[in-house]
């Protein structure tokens, strides 16, 4: 065994366990990970639920099926409501639909701009016919998404992502005496991006008649309107089509194809028509087929789909009449064949990141490094779901217009926030994905090329708006608005004006990264740089001079946190635009076009609000102390921008603290990042890393929530989105831009690494820096570079034969990464400072028996940071938390220091022993009346004041010499009268040794090294 300083608080309650080879088990009941083949495997029969569905895409068609297989599915009554959120507030059911497949009309049912629906319609995305039902009927007995939990026994269903396959295996007692095994296989081609396919095996235990039923479900056909069904004759083929609302010369065509076994009588197919089971939607259509089952023979059908809309396809209705008839001929296993191999030309190993030790292949027995490992499998295959690969263009004919849409919230097997494109694929999804995968990149980019002519045009609404004078905005300003869908303009939901003008310098941080990534100067040129352009115009022209403290203001705004609406100086989008100011003149140098003096004055002169005292960047300039942040908003300034901020620590330290409970789930991936590149002591990083992951995990397919908690009675009011792909994306960013450091820019490879202690390795993902690919190593100590011997088309071809400069860090350190060489670089080994001097705790593993709040882990208490807490469920019960101590030498304690953050305990003692059972343990020390160093008053909580923690300091009377394991026991929350509320926060407890800081250096120190590094391998 390893000792457990590389192992996490979790080990100590859950080994990860080897069921088969690399398989593990997970902290969810039933679910297993092999790491090998990349496949999740759930047994647990869970049906009715969002959670339990999964969504598959080939960045064309995508569908939305049950957890009992490709069915369509509503969520029962009582789960949540059913209800899915803002701004459509729909039933919460299986979509389907093919991408750009938005509609027109009026309004939505929730918008916060609902004057401006008198001027422009809503383009919502619309549902086509779930197309990947094939139900079984035994007697009166049907499988479907329906069928009673007491039918299944024998359940799993399998997720492989190597292969792009969705599985389910069971067998469903229909009635007295038969059992039928049943086996469902269904993927979306990648390669052939109008295909689908899906193979249905059955076999009885007894001789039965059962009836197979092909149906193309019109319920899922939301905001669609019909357009005719079919049943061929000649051939076991039906279709439906559809025209989204507002739009009939707009149509969508779905078509079925059986392929029957030989043991299957054709003469027995029929068309189904008002059968109870099937929708009355007109949109429906079914056939059914007799198969006669033998005992203990199998028997086979093969569903064949095609689809296509007038969106991509001058002849949608052939399109899709001929794929899915040439899928029907080449079959499932040629087609699956075909599609898993272009899965794996794209997804490789070297795309994703490596958490496993180099010498045996295993990850390391902790739950949350196996958790992080499934994640970074996971999170870019749901991402890359939504876009087209180029080799499935070139199948395509090489159709330009199939890669001109961009990532939903949610992706295509979902409807939520209204199928709407917003800033979420620019700075959340595309970062992590375009470093492996540029060509995510060019496809995100595209869609703002495409709707730049619009964007140019809705400068023309200027008049709807408070920035209504006459000629205020020029030819050549653009401005793009918050939710956009199929036209780009500004609506109700989607204001170009008065609301979040940071999206347009979003979109241009999303050109910049792929320049930067691709190297693809010719593309950036002629279709980016003009939008790039146009958005400087608009941000200089959109701000008003004030003559009194002669700066540029931005008025009535609206940051990222959206709890703040129409504000003044939001502190994230004024830094932002002086940034893009500055850039996009820059670039026309660059370019060979003049730079604009007047941009680079005002650039000088942004109103950026400070507030001096405590230190920070306010989020606008009223802002008071007691704001609540919905979502990340200051702190994305020292991670999306290479601005020069003074108030870095500070930020972070007191919006931290100010982060609302019931914000959406990519926040917290932003502090990972910003805590790894700036903190001084301690591994808070980590912490951050697992809040901005575990908590927003879902069952069992580890797709992400929007919100901590899934019912809106408990989460603050949010009927949260799923899977929500920005949460996705935001996780996906962290190894990369945190642990490595990557910082995108155009004239070096530029990287700050520090991993903490509590990962031994990670082989980063190939990272392409202007075109040409780059292979990373991490331990604690040290990061190598490799050159890879693979570049882009696109690649600037000025370091083909000459080293890529490397800069490290903020001292900007200078590398030359040649071909051939291993570049080993010192990382900062922040985890082996302590914030608290002497310290022996900091960073060690830490556990609960109790229940904490979402996010709020034990580990939090002792990362050498009091921005991140521990806190229990309760209050009135006693809760405790325990250091693993072992991996340090015994030594005599001489005291201990807590910083409680805002809600100390009412009372708390602590013990040592050296078993992990508290049967031998011994007090150390005990307090009952715990003193609030800073009391809550009422007329001060406007205040705006840097951070001031309640402490304690405590120092013993006799030192106490150290056990194996340190536990701390907590009781009461002074913040709260309730008594049955919420626990207690530590936000820092240290254990001071007496021979001091020396302690963890000589020791702890040269633990990390021996066990981290002898685990790295470059």
């Amino acid at each position: 065994m390893r000792t457990s300083l590389a192992l996490s608080f979790a080990t100590l309650l859950f080994n990860a366990c080897f069921a088969d080879g690399k398989t593990y088990e997970t902290r969810f009941e039933g679910v297993t990970w092999d790491d090998d083949k990349w496949r999740i495997k759930t047994t647990k029969f869970d049906q009715g639920r969002f959670q339990s569905r999964m969504s598959l895409a080939n960045g064309y068609l995508g569908i939305n099926v049950a957890a009992v297989g490709p069915f369509f599915d509503v969520d029962e009554i009582g789960t949540f409501d059913g209800t899915a959120g803002w701004p459509l507030f729909n039933q919460r059911q299986s979509f389907a639909t093919i991408s750009g497949f938005w509609n027109l009309q009026p309004k939505v049912k929730m918008t916060n701009f609902e004057w401006l629906d008198q001027y422009g319609g809503e383009s919502v995305i619309s549902g086509v016919p779930h197309w990947a039902g094939l139900v079984v009927k035994v007697g009166n007995k049907i499988l479907d998404a329906n069928v009673h939990a007491s039918q299944i026994t024998d359940f799993s269903s399998t997720l492989d992502i190597a292969a792009g396959l969705l599985s389910w295996s069971y067998i469903w007692i229909p009635e007295d005496q038969t059992a039928i095994e049943i086996e469902y296989s269904m993927f979306v081609n990648k390669l052939y991006i109008n295909r689908a396919a899906l193979q249905l095996k059955l076999r009885a235990s007894r001789d039965v008649d059962v009836t197979v039923i092909d149906v193309l479900d019109g319920n899922c056909a939301v905001r669609s309107d019909p357009v005719g069904t079919g049943y061929e004759s000649e051939t076991p083929t039906i279709w439906s089509a559809v025209s989204p609302n507002g739009l009939s010369d707009v149509k969508a065509y779905i078509y079925s194809t059986l392929v029957l076994g030989p043991d299957v009588n054709i003469s027995t197919r029929s068309e189904l028509i008002d059968a109870p089971y099937l929708s009355r939607d007109p949109s429906t259509v079914a056939q059914s087929i007799v198969v006669g089952l033998k005992e203990g023979r199998s028997s086979v059908i093969e569903k064949f789909i095609g689809g296509a809309s007038t969106d991509a396809f001058q002849d949608p209705q052939n399109v899709a009449s001929k794929a899915a008839a040439e899928g029907a001929s080449a079959g499932f296993d040629a087609e699956l064949r075909e599609h898993s191999q272009e899965w794996a030309s794209i997804m490789t190993g070297n795309t994703v990141d490596d958490y496993s030790i180099s010498e045996t292949g295993l990850l390391p027995e902790d739950e949350n490094i196996v958790e992080l490992q499934i994640t970074a499998v996971t999170n870019p295959f749901s991402l890359l779901q939504q876009i087209i690969g180029v080799n499935a263009i070139e199948k395509a004919n090489g159709n330009t217009l199939l890669d001109t849409n961009s990532i939903t919230v949610c992706g295509l097997g979902s409807d939520c926030y209204a199928g709407y494109i917003f800033w979420d694929t620019e700075v959340w999804m595309a970062p992590g994905l375009v470093v492996a995968y540029p060509q995510a990149g060019k496809q995100i980019a595209n869609y703002r090329v495409q709707r730049y002519p619009q964007a140019k045009e809705n400068i023309k609404t200027a008049y709807q708006s408070s920035k209504n004078n006459t000629g205020r905005y020029s030819e050549n300003s653009a401005a793009f608005p918050w939710t956009s869908g199929r036209f780009g303009n500004c609506t109700g939901t989607g204001p170009c004006f008065d609301y979040e003008y940071h999206l347009n310098g979003d979109i241009g941080l999303e050109f910049l990264n792929y320049y930067y990534v691709t190297g693809d100067v010719d593309f950036f040129r002629d279709e980016l740089f003009p939008i790039f352009d146009s958005i400087a115009s608009f941000f200089v022209e959109t701000l008003d001079y004030n003559e009194t403290s002669g700066k540029y203001d931005l008025a009535n705004a609206t940051d990222p946190d959206e709890y703040a609406n129409h504000i003044d100086n939001p502190g994230f989008t004024m830094p932002l635009i002086q940034s893009h100011l500055t850039t996009a003149n820059d670039l026309r140098a660059k370019f060979g076009k003049p730079r604009v003096t007047e941009w680079l004055e005002i650039s000088e002169k942004i109103n950026i609000p400070v507030h001096e005292p405590a230190d920070i960047i306010l989020e606008y300039a009223t802002m008071d102390g007691s704001i609540s942040v919905k979502q990340a908003d200051v702190v994305l300034i020292d991670d999306f921008l290479d601005w020069p901020n003074s108030y870095t620590l500070s930020n972070l330290k007191y919006y931290a603290g100010k982060q609302s409970e019931y914000g959406p789930g990519m926040t917290f991936g932003v502090f990972s990042v910003v805590e790894n590149a700036i903190a001084p002591a301690g591994c808070a990083s980590y912490t951050y890393d697992l809040y901005a992951s575990k908590p927003y995990i879902r069952a069992p397919w580890f797709q992400y929530s929007e919100q901590l908690l899934d019912d809106f009675e408990t989460n603050g009011g949010t009927l949260t989105a799923f899977p929500f792909l920005t949460g996705m994306g935001g996780a996906n960013r962290v190894a990369v831009f945190g642990y490595l450091g990557l910082k995108l820019m155009i004239d070096s490879f530029h990287i700050n690494p520090s991993l903490p202690p509590q990962i031994p390795r990670i082989n980063y993902r190939t990272i392409y820096w202007q075109g040409h690919a780059i292979d990373a190593v991490s331990n604690y100590t040290h990061t190598t570079l490799v050159r890879l011997d693979m570049s882009l088309e696109t690649a600037n071809s000025e370091y083909a034969n000459f080293p890529i400069p490397v800069t490290v860090g903020r001292e900007n350190t200078r590398y030359q990464l040649r071909a051939g060489e291993t570049l080993t670089i010192p990382n900062r080994q922040v985890g082996s400072k302590t914030s608290v001097s002497g310290n022996i705790a900091q960073c060690l593993p830490a556990s609960s028996r109790q229940d904490t709040l979402p996010g709020q882990f034990p580990l939090a208490a002792i990362d050498g940071a009091i921005s991140t807490k521990w806190q229990p469920v309760s209050a009135n019960i006693t809760s405790s938390m325990t250091v693993d101590l072992s991996s340090v030498p015994f030594q005599p304690v001489i005291g201990f220091s807590f910083d409680w953050a805002e809600s100390p305990p009412e009372s708390f003692f602590i013990t040592f022993s050296n078993e992990s059972t508290a049967f031998d343990a011994l007090e150390v020390f005990s307090l009952n009346d715990v003193e609030i160093s800073k009391p809550y008053v009422a007329a001060e909580a406007d205040l705006i004041v840097a951070y001031q923690s309640n402490g304690t300091n405590i120092t013993l009377e006799t030192p106490v010499w150290t056990g194996k394991y340190a536990t701390l026991h907590i009781r009461g929350n002074q913040a709260h009268t309730d008594t049955n509320g919420v626990g207690a926060t530590v936000a820092e407890w240290a254990i001071i040794g007496k021979s001091g800081q020396s302690v963890l250096e000589s020791s702890a120190q040269s633990i990390y090294r021996s066990l981290l590094g002898r685990w790295f391998m470059t």
